[in-house]
């Protein structure tokens, strides 16, 4: 004896109405899983706001390569340049506030006086390019490739630029030792990241 069993449509559309369902919800929980940042971001998008990025802890000797070189970058032609060198010098060893006070400064400073320059930035560690312990210092020496993005450029500056940082290790503190000419720093340029 065979017994047929009935199902309405309406029954069957359900059923398979609530299969879809739970994929979809399966599929979003694992999509959340790889990769965590995604509705956020675009959530973020559709509301118009722009989306806080993922902290990431980098290394010491990254975070002062980064503090400094906001401290640099950062220019206001209405600040006098012996704070902005005090700025810089608070975050670099004694040989590289040297290096700014006689080198940069001068430099820097003419070109934010003639062009008004008023700018903040942004900057991000990309790699670390080079590692070392040079004779007759304390500590070690990292160099550091960066991402500086000017808020604000001045006429015929780039608003995103690589520079090349070696910070260097004093009594347990990373400091900025000097931010590398552009003829030191093409020997990085040409190393591909990895």
């Amino acid at each position: 004896m065979q017994h047929e069993i009935q199902v309405s449509r309406r029954t069957i559309h359900a059923i398979i109405f609530l299969i879809v369902v739970l994929a979809l919800i399966g599929a979003g929980c694992l999509i959340v899983r790889r990769y965590p940042g995604l509705f956020p971001g675009m959530l973020a998008r559709l509301e118009g706001i722009t989306p806080s990025p993922t902290q990431i802890t980098q290394p010491p000797d990254a975070q002062a390569a980064t503090r400094a070189l906001t401290a640099f970058y950062t220019l206001d032609y209405r600040v006098p340049e012996t704070q902005w060198q005090a700025g810089v010098c608070a975050l670099s060893t004694p040989n590289g506030c040297q290096l700014i006070q006689s080198l940069f400064a001068p430099t820097v400073y003419q070109v934010v006086s003639a062009n008004q320059v008023k700018t903040g930035c942004t900057v991000q560690a990309v790699r670390m390019v080079e590692e070392s312990t040079p004779q007759g210092h304390d500590g070690a020496t990292h160099i550091w490739q960066l991402e500086v993005t000017l808020d604000n450029p001045w006429p015929g500056e780039k608003a995103t630029t690589a520079v090349y940082a070696e910070v260097a290790q004093a009594n347990g503190t990373w400091l900025l030792n000097r931010i590398l000419f552009d003829q030191e720093a093409a020997r990085f340029a040409a190393t591909p990241t990895p």
